[in-house]
This record gives C-alpha cells, structure tokens and sequence, in this order.
C-alpha cells in the first residue's frame, strides 16, 4: 500500500491531515500560532484588501513549490513555520554554542504609514554593519535575523510605522554583541531609552523564539500610563486602514528579504528558497 503522505497532493495533505501538521509544527515551535486549516481563509482575506496587489500572493498551497512570493502571503508565512521548525531548528541545536535574542530597532526609523516602501533599508543596513564589525573582530556570528514592523501609536495620538529586527545570535560573547548593535541615539533621547538588551536563549526555549521572531502579524504597539504612572506599552490589533497599508508595504517586499541567515556549515537560505514541502514535513515525523 502506498503511503498516505506519498499519495496526496500538498494542498489535499494540509487539507486533510492538518489537524496533524499542526501538531508537528506546535511540538518545535510551542508558541506558534499556526493552524494549516485556517491559513487559506486568512488568504482570502488578505487578496481582497490587497486587491490588484494579489500577484504577490500564493493562490493556493500547491504553488509554494512553484517559488517563492511576498512577506504579505499566508502560505509563504506557513512555510516558513514549517521550515524553521524542519530545518533551522535542529541545525541551532547542533551548534553547541551558546545563542542570545536582541530587537534592533531605532526610533527614527519610524515611517508615516503612507510612505513605508523603503522602510526596512536601514534596519538591514544596520544589521549588515553590526555583523560585518563582528567579522572584523574575528567571531564567526550564526544568526537567523527576520525584518518586521509593527504600527506606533503613542499617548498623544501621533502614529507612525516602526521598522526593527529581530535577531537570534550565536558564536558572538554578550559583550560584543552589545556593542556591535548598540544604537546611537539622539541627544534628547540619550539616558532615556534602554540599552540593547541581548538575554542568552536556553536550549529549550529556541523553538519559541524561532517562532516569535517570525509571527509577521499587522500589529500595533500602543502606548498607555502604569497604574505606577510610568508609560508603558502593549500589543493589539491594528486597525484596517493601517492594516492594508501594511499589507501593501509587506506585498512589496519578497519573503526572502525578510528573512535572513548567516554563518551555518550551508546555505539556509537556498534551502529556504528550494526546499519541497512534502520534505519538510516529512522530516519532522
């Protein structure tokens, strides 16, 4: 009898056995949110607020193997769940070394909603320049390094888009990573902001980091008083009108510009281009 997995077609597998697919993903990434059966509703959704933007996205499951699309698709999202926690989980594993987790984000990077095209070059271009001072100094970073940006919504009602990265790192000690990523700031806001904060990841815990730094939601963080009067801030939806923005701007980029690897014994990121579906979930049963 031929086996179930070699007879179905990809869209029918996550169709069918998503229930199952799920479970696979959950057991590597814990605090993911993924869910195969509801992934091509949430598709709908996006082509219809994207409207003539719909090239960017996937039409259905079976043409993720046909190559890969925009950072706005749902099905590129599921893969790259499925990939992180296929491929690049047991390969950070493996590294024996130890691994930490920074947010690099500057304030002004901040974007007014309506002209985030171009909103993610100095992020890279700050990443790329950290990693390329570590080489310098002779460490060898591995890293997995995914772009993002969520809506900034401050008590005063200004709102803005705020382009950051989110960085897991290893092969680099604490100090010189703080270093490398440390953001100067601006004269005012000197003595105000927090340093870069770079807490070392526990083995059990880099599936869970793997699949926060890779959640690409529409979302705002909004600013609010502590019953302690100190300002805070919290996650929450945000609302339509930026959401297809943010749509738009995420449609424009490929996933693979989102997403970045480095310093592994081979080329992730080929992997992450090529790599069949039906392999990568056979390779977590």
């Amino acid at each position: 009898m031929v086996p179930l997995k070699t007879r179905l077609t990809i869209t029918q597998r996550m169709t069918v056995t998503s229930v199952y697919i799920n479970r696979l993903v959950k057991r590597r990434l814990p605090k993911s949110d993924f869910d195969a059966k509801s992934i091509p509703r949430q598709q709908v959704r996006r082509l219809r607020l994207l409207a003539y933007r719909g090239s960017a996205l996937h039409p259905a499951w079976s043409s993720l193997d046909r190559g890969r699309r925009s950072a706005a698709c749902r099905f590129e999202w599921a893969r790259l769940q499925i990939f992180m926690a296929a491929e690049v989980l047991p390969r950070l594993h493996e590294l024996g070394t130890d691994l930490f987790f920074l947010t690099l984000a500057d304030k002004r990077w901040r974007v007014a909603p309506t002209a985030a095209g171009n909103a993610f070059v100095r992020p890279r271009r700050k990443f790329r320049a950290a990693i390329q001072s570590l080489r310098d100094q002779g460490f060898k970073p591995v890293f997995v390094v995914a772009y993002e940006m969520s809506g900034d919504r401050n008590l005063d009602g200004n709102y803005a888009f705020e382009p950051h990265a989110h960085v897991l790192i290893g092969g680099v000690p604490k100090s010189a990573l703080k270093a490398a990523f440390r953001v100067r700031l601006p004269r005012a806001a000197r003595g105000r902001d927090k340093p870069v904060k770079a807490p070392s990841v526990p083995a059990s815990e880099i599936g869970n980091i793997l699949g926060y730094l890779t959640k690409m939601k529409a979302q705002d963080r909004v600013e609010f008083v502590r019953s302690d009067g100190r300002r805070d801030r919290a996650p929450n939806r945000m609302p339509l009108e930026q959401e297809i923005l943010w749509l738009r701007c995420m449609a424009a980029m490929p996933i693979t510009q989102v997403i970045q690897f480095g310093g592994f014994t081979e080329s992730i990121t080929s992997r992450f281009t090529h790599r069949q579906m039906a392999t990568m979930i056979g390779e977590m049963e």
